[in-house]
């Protein structure tokens, strides 16, 4: 008991009792002593205190309800550090997305969307991408025209582009040398059968769908969000977000429709510090400005493409097998370097100077590489931006010296689970077995010292486990736990975690990404009352159910979001 006097005012005990006192649970602190408690009080949307049965109970008020957790266990609330979810709102509702994994779903989906839509409307294919598919490859033009020459048909994989006859023919493109603007069409035989690029050209001849009127992006988004409070999630890194966007947050948060905390990340585009001062200008936000429910972290740069469309920026050339997948053309290639180590010098400075911490999306270990020697190079001259906590995104292939170089500079990391799951296997054939084992090394950050957010980069889809990338956070936990790939192989057995570390990454290390390691990540008196009640034993059960486990009741500030 004496254990909670501190967190009463002096003189008011009888006043301040809980709202809502949680008991004969099994509640997984994640505190420094790694405790499991049994029960929890909470007041004003946090945490009076955690503790045993008989210390928490002898605090219930008149007014307070008690929840009987029957021996059920509790986790803090899991925090998914990226994703988009605006934009999979907004493409919710201009298309139901459909997760596909082989040319003859593609086609089978494209015969279905034929017979729905007028003749001659185009049909673009749900993003896929190529790795995971079982062919792993492109479509050819053929095997478009096998499911329709009715319609055009599209299928999209970022940057490059295959099309069926009558799409190419709507483009123009008959005959070799036809040619588009912005984009280098591939013959073979005399004929097209990719485009790299030209997606402005594509796009103006698709209709393209309505903007959403704000009422129902609005309604489209608290949709997704109940969705990731069924699986757990209560807080999420938006991490490619504008002004409207967090204005659309907060004003989600001022309303009470908000039921997911948002830290959000602002995406520029800027290549030297005038132009930073000008985005941070016309963004109009302090660093940090925003409150528990919505707060501005940190800004973006993209220094390099992805693993999925051959883009990424590494350490060696992509060679004659990459390059081959990839269907690019310059086996010297090293990937996509839209930035110099000198600019990101600049743009790192300036925006420390104005009191940002910043982000960088580097998806190749040469783009990692040099962004960090950037940061060093900064810190050096302005110690204070390594307490802005530089955050490394996507980072797929750590090593030692990497994983060192980022702990000297105080950065962290967030990166992606489903990624290992859907395309460890692709990467081994086609980069090779030790980059397998360094992809999405998790254990290498960790022993490091190098605090890890594991996320899934949602983007696309509602469905948690088929999605485009799937945002089910136990899937995430059962995939660092036993870092088994979809079929069934485990690459670099030494990046597998204990199971506390692998909560970690979605909770205590997770919070200290965005700054919150004092509000969030365990559960202690005083931190704000995010927790997740959960339908087995997740340090007992077996390996294999992790993945399984389903949430009971997910909790936001005291507020009991799920079920509704």
């Amino acid at each position: 008991m004496r254990r909670l006097l501190p967190l009463l005012a002096a003189g008011t005990l009888s006043a301040e009792f809980p709202d809502t006192v949680f008991l004969h649970g099994r509640v997984l602190t994640l505190d420094a002593t790694e405790r499991v408690a049994e029960a929890m009080a909470v007041r004003d949307g946090r945490l009076l205190a955690v503790g045993r049965d008989e210390e928490v109970e002898k605090w219930v008020g008149p007014q307070t309800a008690v929840v009987d957790l029957q021996g059920r266990m509790v986790l803090p609330g899991l925090i998914e550090t990226h994703c988009h979810s605006i934009g999979a709102a907004r493409a919710a509702l201009a298309a139901d997305y459909q997760e596909l994994g082989s040319l003859a779903e593609i086609q089978d989906w494209v015969r279905r969307r034929a017979a729905e839509v007028p003749e001659g409307q185009w049909i673009e294919v749900p993003r896929n991408e190529i790795t995971r598919l079982r062919e792993r490859r492109f479509p050819t033009p053929e095997e478009l025209d096998a499911a329709t020459t009715r319609h055009p048909v599209l299928f999209v994989s970022v940057t490059k582009s295959v099309l069926n006859t009558a799409g190419w023919n709507a483009l123009g493109i008959t005959r070799e040398g036809d040619a588009v603007n912005g984009g280098e069409v591939v013959f073979e035989n005399g004929r097209p059968v990719l485009m790299l690029g030209g997606q402005a050209a594509l796009r103006t001849l698709m209709p393209q769908p309505a903007a959403p009127s704000p009422a129902a992006l609005r309604a489209k988004l608290r949709e997704l969000h109940a969705v990731y409070n069924s699986v757990g999630l209560t807080s999420i890194f938006e991490r490619a977000t504008d002004r409207a966007g967090f204005d659309l947050f907060r004003d989600l948060a001022a309303q009470g429709e908000l039921t997911t905390r948002v830290r959000g990340t602002f995406r520029f585009a800027a290549k030297d510090a005038a132009g930073v001062e000008k985005y941070v200008h016309s963004l109009g936000l302090m660093p940090g400005e925003g409150d528990d429910w919505v707060r501005a972290t940190c800004l973006k740069i993209t220094v390099d493409g992805g693993i999925h469309w051959g883009t990424t920026w590494l350490s060696e050339p992509h060679g004659a097998k990459r390059t081959a997948f990839y269907r690019n053309t310059d086996p010297a290639y090293t990937g996509t370097q839209s930035y110099s180590e000198a600019q990101m010098r600049e743009l790192f400075g300036a925006a420390n100077r104005l009191g940002w911490p910043i982000s960088a999306h580097v998806t190749g270990d040469g783009a990692a590489m040099a962004v960090l020697r950037a940061v060093e190079a900064v810190v050096a001259e302005q110690p204070s931006m390594r307490d802005r906590r530089f955050n490394l995104i996507h980072c797929y292939f750590p090593d030692a010296a990497m994983v060192a170089l980022a702990r000297r500079v105080n950065a962290g990391v967030d990166t992606q689970g489903y990624l290992y799951y859907r395309d460890a296997d692709f990467i081994a054939r086609i980069y090779g077995p030790q980059w397998a084992e360094r992809f999405i090394g998790l254990g290498e950050w960790v022993r490091g010292g190098v605090p890890v957010g594991l996320n899934s980069d949602h983007m696309i889809g509602l469905d948690p486990n088929h999605a485009m990338n799937s945002f089910n956070p136990f899937l995430m936990l059962w995939l660092a736990v036993a870092r088994r790939d979809d079929q069934g192989r485990v690459h670099g057995a030494h990046q597998k975690l204990g199971r506390l570390d692998a909560l970690r990454t979605l909770t205590a290390w997770a919070a200290w990404l965005s700054f919150d390691e004092n509000r969030l990540g365990s559960l202690e008196a005083g931190k704000l009352a995010d927790f997740v009640v959960i339908d087995r034993d997740y340090l007992a059960c077996p390996e294999e159910e992790l993945r399984d486990i389903r949430v009971l009741r997910t909790v936001v500030g005291g507020r009991t979001v799920w079920p509704r």
